[in-house]
């Protein structure tokens, strides 16, 4: 739980799991959280190895995040989260 626990990681990995995401669509997919959050969490987890930041162009800065096999192999993990919390209705 210390790599994909917390506040919004789980649901940073599952909008990565179809592919790479630029920063700001990633942004406008999680609604409730600052981009500053966002930044945060997803420094975080490139260190962790979960996700892969790749420079698309520096002026202006752009960047597409990828989840890693580390980061893909915890998805059955959130899927069964999702699973009991339908299931409990939590």
């Amino acid at each position: 739980m210390r790599i994909i626990g917390g506040k919004w990681k789980g649901s940073i990995l599952w909008h990565l799991q179809d592919g790479p995401v630029r920063f700001n669509d990633l942004a406008r997919q999680l609604g409730g959280a600052s981009r500053k959050m966002i930044a945060q969490r997803l420094r975080e987890m490139e260190e962790m190895g979960l996700v892969e930041r790749t420079v698309l162009s520096t002026r202006p800065i752009a960047v597409t995040y990828e989840i890693t096999a580390f980061g893909r192999s915890s998805l059955s993990v959130l899927e069964q989260l999702k699973a009991w919390a339908e299931a409990h209705g939590v």
